[in-house]
Formats: C-alpha cells, structure tokens, sequence
C-alpha cells in the first residue's frame, strides 16, 4: 500500500504542475511548454513503473495459488509488453521534445525570429523567417501561438501526438463505423447523422478540428483528409486550412483531401484522386488534381439527395 500511495502522490504533483505549465504557456510559450512537457514525461515514467510493479506483486504473491499466478502471467504479460512498449516510444518522443526545447530557450529569448500571417481564401500562411524546418522548437512554439490566439489548444502539437494514436487504435481496433465516428469525435473532428468514415481513413492529428463531415456524408478506405501543410515552395511556411465535405458528398478509397478544400452537397470524388480545389455540389471529379468530369442529371441528384 505504501508504494501505492507514493505512485498516487506522483500522480497528483505531476497533475498539478500539467496545469500549471499548460497554463502558463498562455502566457510564457517557452517556460510553460518545457513544465507540461515535462510532467507528461513524468506520467509516462510513473505508468511505467506502476504497471510492472502491480504485475510483479500479482506474480509473486504468495498468497495467490502458483496456478493462479501462471494464468495471470499467460494473460498479462502480452498486454504488458504491448503497453509497455507503448510508452517506450511516447517517453522518446516527449523526451527528445523535451531536449529541444532546453536547447532553443536562449533562441526564444533573444533571437526570436520574425513572422507574418497570410490569408489567401481558406488557406492561411504563417510565414516564419528562419532557416530552420518548422517542426523544431522555436517555429513551432511561434505557430501554436498564433494558433493559441485563434481558439486552439496551446498545447496542440502534443494532443496531436495523441490524436495520431487514437487513429492508429480506430484504424487497426475499431471495425463497428459508429464506433469509429465517436472516436473521431473525441478527437475534434465534426461528424454529422449517417456518416460513414471507411477503415484506414486518416484525418490530420495535428488539427482534426478544422475537418467537418455534415450529414449523409463519408469517405471510403484510407481517404487522407489534410488540414495543415509544412511541405511549400518557401522554406519556413506553416499552412492550414479547414475541410468541409457537404451533405450526402462521397469521397473515393485512397483519396488525399488538402488544406482549404470544400466538397459540395452530393458531389462525388473518384477514388485515388487528389483534390487541391473546391469541388462544386452535384458534380463528379477525380483525377490528381481532380477535376469536374461532369455534373450530376436531375435523377441523379434525387437520388443523391436525403435529409436525416
């Protein structure tokens, strides 16, 4: 019981310094991100500690028959490595974050590079003027600023981590499509009635929220839906843009969505295309860049059309 009540007093200091750093980045990007960042690590060290200490207390408990405790090693300790392994890889990824924002602290204080905002249609362009790629310290603390100032999360590109996991446990766990949709749902994403989100289908974990299926709509197997992009012409430029699939809109297998991009009401996107472009409603398009091949005729339009 004693080690117990010390993994739940960790577990309390390491909640209380999560909320007070993801607070302060609010304020202090840089202080605030490096104390949450490090309590995650914290959490994940402490799951770690706790799982294999209540494994091997169940394992080598005396007063629990040796049959017993053979059945709980058979049936655990796959689950246990599965988690273990697990929080491995999260404990890397937190820890290196970690490491690099430490190093890019002075470059936050004094040699903070400049940046602007540009807004062309759906798109908008925050371009940072660094020689650095955008997924390191400094560029990314600058873009979850902006975006802390547009509604998001502060800590958005942690919970995209996350985010990235939960479509990786619904893509390889999740079979049930209503299943699927709730779970999409906890990650941000807008879903409306009837809608039908295939297997391997991957929404963008660093920005699910800007993605909105309205009702009647869905997407076939491994359809990309991408709301940012870091891979421009110009170096140093960060874009996201929100997705909109209309009412009773398709989407082929194995299509990619892009940032900014509006599919209308009972439009139909071939599969394998790429859509860059606003597709309009009653049409069909496909292609890489998928283009309008012709529109629906009023039959079909009946038959596409349904209200839930």
């Amino acid at each position: 019981m004693y080690i117990y009540s010390v993994i739940f007093i960790c577990y309390t200091l390491l909640l209380v310094l999560y909320v007070l750093g993801y607070n302060l980045a609010k304020i202090k990007h840089m202080t605030g991100s490096i104390l949450y960042i490090f309590s995650l690590l914290g959490f994940v060290f402490v799951t770690f500690i706790a799982s294999y200490y209540a494994y091997f207390s169940l394992l080598f408990n005396q007063n629990i028959t040796l049959i017993t405790r053979l059945m709980f090693l058979i049936l655990f300790l796959p689950m246990n490595f599965i988690l273990s392994l697990l929080l491995f890889l999260i404990n890397i990824d937190f820890f290196i974050f970690f490491k690099d924002l430490i190093k890019a602290r002075k470059i936050w204080k004094h040699k903070r590079p400049n940046f602007e905002i540009e807004e062309i249609g759906n798109i908008t362009n925050i371009k940072i003027d660094t020689e650095e790629h955008i997924f390191t310290p400094v560029p990314m603390l600058i873009i979850a600023k902006y975006l802390q100032s547009k509604g998001f999360s502060v800590s958005w590109f942690v919970r995209g981590a996350f985010n990235h996991l939960i479509s990786l446990i619904i893509t390889y766990l999740s079979g049930w499509p209503r299943a699927r949709n709730l779970l999409f749902q906890f990650t941000g994403m807008k879903i409306g009635k009837n809608c039908h989100i295939s297997q391997k289908a991957i929404p963008d974990p660093l920005l699910p929220e800007l993605i909105e299926f309205k009702e009647g709509s869905g997407c076939g197997i491994g359809v990309k839906l991408l709301t940012h992009n870091a891979m421009n012409i110009q170096h140093g430029v960060f874009s996201f843009g929100p997705i909109e699939i209309g009412e009773n809109a398709r989407i082929g297998a194995y299509s990619v969505i892009m940032p900014g991009v509006t599919i209308g009401e009972g439009a139909i996107i071939g599969a394998n295309s790429l859509v860059t472009e606003d597709i309009p409603p009653f049409t069909i398009a496909f292609g890489s860049p998928a283009k309008v091949i012709r529109e629906l005729t009023e039959e079909e339009k009946e038959m596409v059309k349904k209200e839930y």
